[in-house]
């Protein structure tokens, strides 16, 4: 059988591998999947990357619960999508099945040739949480690689509840509960009104704070039926779901996750929970703990959610140390010194950001947010050609759409690309469906800007005029928006010379 429309050779084909069976938990076959997969590698690197990702998938139907493999196949699927081809009818075939693995490995491929697509990763993850509910295999390293990459791929695509439920749903069967427990806020905050999703997701956080703390099963009759009895593991669980804790409250939990976590110090959940106890608890030394807590897991794992959990805790710190600098700037306002050291200070903050948003966006390249909020840094630090790309890429996204290409103006403004600034600020207003709210006057204001700068290079009359009308509309709406005054009465003197110019 030809496969990706290349018939292969005698040599290959006494070489295949036989196909695995029915019965997944009998043909579980690490040995069996390393063939797959060390012929992949090298069909990869000679540039054959089709091929390669169909070698990747036929090793994970011998065992789905590589992890590795899972990454490389997506380098080859990566690398076959810049082609800008479609995988052959041949090569779907070869992956098509009945049996829970093909459903799988189907579900990776439609995933990975289609990488922003939110639909295919929550059937990818669905389909690898399928497999550990109804096998002895153990899916929830691969459910929570996938379940990760899911929540950023639904929030960057337009995002829908439906989406939030079946990711919270897999992760649920593969005992993630963490990434569960974000599934289902993120579709209540969708749908506040769903009061089953809601009821639905307090008991997943539920499930989570038991597993962590250990509930699930002691070893004797009755498991956690038993242990909920016990009145301090009660008011241990009721603690864990309290909006608002008291110090008191607080100290206990820290020390119960302290203790737990030096039982289980290799233990995600129990290092989560230790670390969310922590930054509840909030002293400085709480945090710096926290934040070593996760960057040691982040090392041992590579799990790239808990290093953006520990910079979160970095940014957090610098941003009150930034506020002190600001509040003596503010105290002071005619002292040089002070304003000066917030301005270096709010730079130093600012680079912060980006090295921490830049990491973001190359462990999550689709998550067209990050890629938004990157690109407001990168303009703050002047670095207009990497803010340009940036708001190029995540104006693709509907939420960002207008404030990408208002941005984008901004950028192509402040590296005098004037005409390319013009042509931005118009697109962005014709799809603005309000130009009287407040970002619709930001966007007039720098198409007024954008075209007074050309009346004035160029001593173009017909932009100085355009210029002239659009600060006239502003002045009429809001008098004191910005200089607009100031604008108006320069641009009403621009068209007089200009005017005159023309004449003589």
């Amino acid at each position: 059988m030809a496969i990706f429309g290349k018939k292969k050779s005698d040599e290959e084909q006494q070489d295949e591998t036989p196909q695995p069976g029915a019965d997944l938990a009998v043909e579980h076959s690490p040995e069996k999947a390393k063939r797959f997969f060390d012929r992949a590698k090298t069909v990869h690197e000679s540039g054959q990357y089709e091929y390669a990702m169909s070698l990747w998938l036929d090793g994970l139907k011998w065992d789905p619960t590589d992890l590795g493999a899972i990454e490389k196949f997506a380098l080859s699927a990566s690398a076959f999508n810049n082609s800008k081809t479609k995988p052959s009818k041949e090569t779907v075939r070869n992956i098509e099945g009945k049996r829970l693995v093909d459903r799988y490995a189907l579900a990776l491929l439609q995933w990975g040739v289609k990488p922003r697509d939110a639909s295919s990763v929550v059937k990818a993850a669905e389909a690898a949480a399928k497999i550990d509910a109804e096998s002895a295999l153990n899916m929830s390293e691969v459910v929570y690689w996938i379940g990760e990459r899911a929540l950023a791929i639904i929030r960057s695509d337009k995002p829908k509840k439906d989406h939030y439920v079946k990711l919270m749903n897999a992760c649920r069967t593969a005992r993630v509960y963490d990434l569960a427990v974000a599934a289902g806020d993120e579709g209540v905050r969708l749908d506040p009104t769903d009061s089953n999703l809601a009821a639905d997701t307090r008991n997943l956080a539920a499930q989570a704070t038991m597993s962590t703390g250990g509930y699930a099963g002691t070893g004797e009759a009755g498991g956690f039926r038993a242990n909920i009895k016990d009145a301090n593991q009660q008011r241990l669980v009721e603690e864990r779901e309290r909006i608002v804790k008291t110090e008191d409250v607080k100290d206990r939990l820290v020390s119960v996750a302290e203790q737990e976590y030096a039982r289980r110090p290799d233990d995600l959940p129990t290092v989560r929970q230790y670390v969310k106890a922590l930054k509840e608890r909030g002293r400085e030394d709480d945090e710096k703990l926290a934040y070593r807590l996760l960057m040691k897991a982040y090392e041992e794992t590579k799990q790239f959610q808990l290093k953006v959990d520990a910079d979160d805790i970095r940014l957090r710190q610098a941003r009150r140390a930034l506020m002190k600098y600001r509040d003596a700037a503010e105290e002071n306002p005619d002292h040089t010194q002070a304003r000066e050291n917030f301005k270096k200070a709010e730079r130093k903050f600012i680079e912060m950001e980006v090295e921490t948003l830049r990491a973001q966006v190359e462990a999550y390249p689709t998550d067209l947010r990050l890629k938004f909020e990157l690109g407001k840094r990168e303009l703050k630090l002047d670095n207009h050609d990497e803010a340009i790309a940036l708001f190029q890429e995540s104006q693709d996204d509907p939420k960002y759409r207008a404030s990408s290409l208002a941005l984008l103006g901004e950028s192509f403004f402040r590296q005098d690309w004037v005409d390319e600034a013009i042509d931005t600020y118009r697109r962005a207003l014709d799809g603005h469906e309000d130009t009287k709210d407040s970002s619709g006057l930001d966007l007039r204001y720098g198409l007024m800007l954008a075209l007074q700068r050309k009346a004035r290079e160029e001593n173009d009359l017909e932009a100085a005029s355009e210029a002239e009308k659009l600060a006239s509309g502003i002045a009429i709406q809001q008098i004191n928006y910005r200089d607009i005054k100031d604008r108006r009465n320069e641009l009403k003197q621009l068209v007089g010379e200009l005017k005159q110019r023309q004449a003589g």
